[in-house]
Formats: structure tokens, C-alpha cells, sequence
């Protein structure tokens, strides 16, 4: 990028978060982020990283007085491609552009621009490599997040595998002349992050071969039958827990034999049946048929099964049931789905994606004669044991905090909508099942809104406090949340401060304070107060 920018000319950003907020700033799209960052930093722009925006809750949430030091804002878009441009295995990561893949079959490794989606490296290494290589990056939304984003913001899919699970090295724009390459223990100050200590331009990880099919399997549960469900998730835990490999881009093993189960997640019926109002063929009527499924079996909610198998979907529920009750882990399987690879996949994951997706979409729309909604979602990871009791604890807990939300939502009927959307993880090697509540209330009553508000945050943070506990008394292991540094700050929060977290959250929170008091401010201006401040 040779030539200057003016800043000041570009065209304004016109972009929201997933709350809806608009971001204020002008927005440059570029393959050569280093370059433009470098140039920002020195015409003393602030920067705001901006990828696919596929997880962006408050990633706007700063104060005008943070940014009177600058210039303004400059809202730096990697560009993409419609498929990834294949460099030479040598190219060095710091020279890799947004939209370049770099595959080294020999390390197992492959580079990719922080433009790209998942899916696109993923079809690279499929080309390069074969059909079974892989990143295991387990988004849902791997076809839309963008690789700098997904490593910014340290999102995880149903498989609760972090992208520093993988991640070898990153190349990170902080405005120095230069990209640095950061790699080892100094990637935890990027991962989760938010693009607060600097611009990720491209980042390398280490791919792996997985099964050849691909399945998913959905079972109808009762989200208030917590001891069932605990079961189910005690009883698939060994199917859960992959390892991966020593050798350079070797295949991943589990306790599962031939099969790996990838994820369990939630989704209630509410979600199910708002999906269908919106949805188009072919989902509509698969998503019919699981609802039905749901009345057949006087269940609330789904439990769906994602997974690679070497077997077909029929073996893979023959190897799954427990011969003794001939159910899984005490879930009947009369009424369950299966799924297998290909066309059928891509309609299963449009479901399951869909319930979050309708959920967030509702949470940005200001519907005619309404107040802008309110919306938040629940977001803390806790690493499971087998132990059933354990399990149930968690359990408990979320099935309270549904409890509460429908009572507020009917002392409040008549005056403002209270929508709670269920979606999420339940898998044991870390269960998050995400509980969204929008609240959308009627011009004119701003009052009842703001109260409303006020009951949700409560029982919030009841929740994450009730969670804390369970984990304490069971000596379970919360390792933050899926947004990262955001999560943790929330978490901090509601448990009454950082000197409430347990040791392990403690020294995370610590860490991160300490990665962002080192950043540049023309990045660090939109971090918590928390963060930025000597404890």
C-alpha cells in the first residue's frame, strides 16, 4: 500500500453490533492490513478491527471522551475473496495477504488472511491436503466468521475447543513499522481479545484428518428433567473426548472408537417454532418433522448430536445405545432424527444455526410503533466430569434462571414482550447452553423497559453466581466464556469482582489486564474499565 490515506475521506462505516449499535467511524476494506494499520497509527486514528461480525455484542460500547486524543476512527476491514488465493508453503505468515492460504503438509500446518472464512481454508486444505484435512475450528458459523475475527474474539463452537487448541502462530498489526509474529504463551494476549492489543492479519494453525462421515443425531428431551439430561451427557461423555494428534497433520482419536462426537447442543421448541414462521424448503419441513418429534414425545426442547463417523447414521445409534435400556444414557430414541453427510447435513445445520441467527436478528430489528429491544444472552463455560450429581448442579441452575425469565414474562404481559431463545452447548468437555432474552416493548413506555431490564440483569446474574457456586461444590472447572475477555469481564462482575473469581479466572483476568495496559491506546480505547486500570 503505497500510497497515503486520507482517513478523513473514506466513507462511514455503516455497520451495527449484534445489539445493534452503530459504529461511528470511517471504514477502510484492505488485503494488506499491516500497511494500513502502520498508516492509521501514525495520522493518530483510533482502530477498530472489523471482520465478518458474525459475534460483535458491544464491540462499539466506548465513550466519546476515550477518543478525543485521536483523530477519529478508522473501522479496518479485511477483504476476502470469493476463494482463498494458494501461496507457496514458504511464504512467511507476516507476508501472507487476507485472502492468501499457505498449506505445509509437511509441519501440518496451514496459514491463512485474517479475510477468509473457515470454510474456505478448510476447502483449501481439501484440495492441498485431502478431503479429511481439517481445521478444528468448530463454529457454526464457519461459512460467514472471519479467521482475524474468530482468533480476536476466541470463539468457540459446539466441539468447546478455543482456537489456541490449534493455533500455532499469528501475525498481529499493532502500528509498528512491522507485523510482529506472535506465537507460543504470548498468543493468550490476542485470543479473546477483541482486537484490543493490536489487528490480527493472518494467523497459522495446525490442521488434522477426521473421519469421513459426517452425522448428526436429534433427540427430543424435557429441559426441566435435568437427571435425564445429565445422563445423556454423562453417558456420551466418552464420545466427546478427542485428542488430537502428535504427528504432524495425523488423524484425531477419541474414546468413541470409529465414532467422534464433535457436539451436543440445545435447542428449545420456542426457537424451533420461530424458526419454522421464517424458514424456506427444504428446512421448513425437516424442522416439522423434528418439532412433531417434539409433540410425540411431550419434550420442550432437542438435543442435537453432531459428529464423524467411519460408520453409517444406523450404526452410529447401534453404537451409541446402551444395550441394557436400549436408550442413550436414559433419553428414548423412539421419536429421534438422524442425519447424514451432504445435503441433509447442510439442512440440519441451517436449523440448528437458525435459532441463534432468528435470535440475534430479532434483537437488532426495531419493529413499527416499538422501543429499540434490549437484548442479552448467558455465556459462561464449565468444564464437566462424568459424575451425573455434578452435571445436574449446572443443570439446575438454568432451568431456574428459564423459570424466572417466564414468570417476569408473564407479570409483564400486556405491557412489553419477553422473548427467551435457548440454543447452545451441552457438551461435557465444556457446557454453555446459551439463554437469550430480548425484550421489546411499545413506543412511549421507555419506564417499563428500563425496569424490565433491570429484573433480567438480576436474575443474570443470579444465574452466573448459582453457576459459580455449582462449580465450587463440585470442583468443577469454569474456564470464562465464549466471548472471550468480554465473558470474563462479565463474570468478574457478577460474582462481585475479580477477587471473587477462582484462582484459574483470577490469573486469567490478571493476564488479560496486563496485555491490554501494554497495547497502544489507538486499540485499547474500547476495552472495560476494568482492564484498563492497575488493580
Amino acid at each position: 500500500m503505497s500510497a497515503s490515506i486520507d482517513f478523513s475521506s473514506l466513507p462511514q462505516a455503516e455497520l451495527t453490533d449484534d445489539g445493534g449499535k452503530p459504529l461511528r467511524a470511517r471504514l477502510l476494506a484492505t488485503h494488506d492490513i499491516a500497511a494500513a494499520v502502520a498508516e492509521a497509527v501514525r495520522a493518530n486514528w483510533a482502530v477498530m478491527p472489523a471482520g465478518g461480525l458474525t459475534s460483535a455484542i458491544g464491540s462499539y460500547d466506548y465513550k466519546d471522551e476515550e477518543i478525543q486524543g485521536f483523530a477519529g476512527i478508522v473501522a479496518i476491514r479485511p477483504k476476502g475473496a470469493l476463494a482463498a488465493e494458494m501461496v507457496g508453503a514458504d511464504t512467511p505468515l507476516t507476508d501472507l495477504k487476507t485472502h492468501q492460504v499457505a498449506v505445509d503438509a509437511d509441519k501440518g500446518l496451514v496459514s491463512a488472511g485474517a479475510g477468509l472464512t473457515f470454510t474456505q481454508v478448510n476447502a483449501a486444505l481439501a484440495e492441498a491436503v485431502g478431503p479429511n484435512a481439517r481445521l478444528l475450528v468448530d463454529l457454526t458459523s464457519i461459512g460467514s466468521a472471519f479467521v482475524g475475527g474468530v482468533v480476536a474474539t476466541g470463539g468457540m463452537g459446539p466441539l468447546r475447543l478455543s482456537p489456541l487448541g490449534t493455533l500455532d502462530a499469528v501475525c498481529l498489526a499493532d502500528g509498528g513499522d512491522q507485523a510482529r509474529l506472535v506465537e507460543g504463551d504470548a498468543l493468550a494476549a490476542v485470543q479473546g481479545l477483541q482486537g484490543w492489543t493490536g489487528m490480527v492479519a493472518a494467523a497459522r494453525f495446525r490442521y488434522v484428518q477426521v473421519p469421513t462421515g459426517e452425522f448428526g443425531l436429534v433427540l427430543p428431551v424435557q429441559g426441566s428433567d435435568v437427571d435425564t439430561i445429565a445422563g445423556l451427557l454423562s453417558w456420551l461423555r466418552p464420545w466427546t473426548r478427542i485428542a488430537l494428534p502428535t504427528e504432524p497433520g495425523g488423524r484425531i482419536t477419541g474414546e468413541g472408537g470409529e465414532t467422534v462426537l464433535n457436539g451436543i447442543e440445545l435447542v428449545s421448541r420456542d426457537s424451533l417454532e420461530a424458526f419454522i414462521e421464517h424458514s424456506e424448503e427444504p428446512a421448513r419441513s425437516k424442522a416439522q418433522g423434528l418439532l412433531q418429534s417434539c409433540e410425540y414425545a411431550g419434550a420442550d426442547m432437542l438435543a442435537c448430536l453432531t459428529g464423524w463417523s467411519e460408520l453409517s447414521i444406523d450404526d452410529v445409534l447401534m453404537s451409541l445405545l446402551d444395550p441394557e435400556t436400549e436408550t442413550i444414557g436414559g433419553v428414548m430414541i423412539d421419536f429421534g432424527v438422524g442425519f447424514s453427510s451432504g445435503a441433509e447435513m447442510e439442512t440440519f445445520r441451517a436449523i440448528r444455526e437458525g435459532a441463534p441467527d432468528l435470535a440475534r436478528t430479532r434483537a437488532r430489528v426495531v419493529q413499527p410503533g416499538k422501543l429499540k429491544p434490549w437484548s442479552t444472552s448467558t455465556d459462561i463455560n464449565i468444564v464437566l466430569p462424568a459424575d451425573t450429581g455434578a452435571i445436574v448442579a449446572v443443570l439446575e441452575a438454568y432451568a431456574d434462571y428459564r423459570s424466572a425469565i417466564r414468570s417476569l414474562a408473564r407479570e409483564l404481559k400486556g405491557a412489553l414482550e419477553v422473548e427467551l431463545s435457548a440454543y447452545g452447548h451441552l457438551s461435557p468437555s465444556g457446557i454453555d447452553p446459551h439463554h437469550r432474552v430480548t425484550l421489546v416493548a411499545p413506543e412511549g413506555a421507555e419506564a417499563a423497559l428500563a425496569g424490565a431490564r433491570q429484573a433480567v440483569a438480576a436474575n443474570k446474574r443470579t444465574l452466573i453466581h448459582d453457576l459459580m457456586f455449582a462449580a465450587k461444590s463440585n470442583g468443577l472447572v469454569v474456564t470464562g466464556g465464549e466471548k472471550g475477555a468480554p465473558s470474563l469481564v462479565e463474570i468478574a462482575r457478577a460474582a462481585g469482582g475479580e477477587n471473587r473469581l477462582p484462582e484459574d479466572l483470577k490469573a486469567a483476568f490478571a493476564r488479560t489486564r496486563a496485555a491490554v495496559m501494554a497495547a497502544p491506546a489507538h486499540f485499547s480505547f474500547r476495552a472495560p474499565a476494568e482492564l484498563r486500570t492497575a488493580d
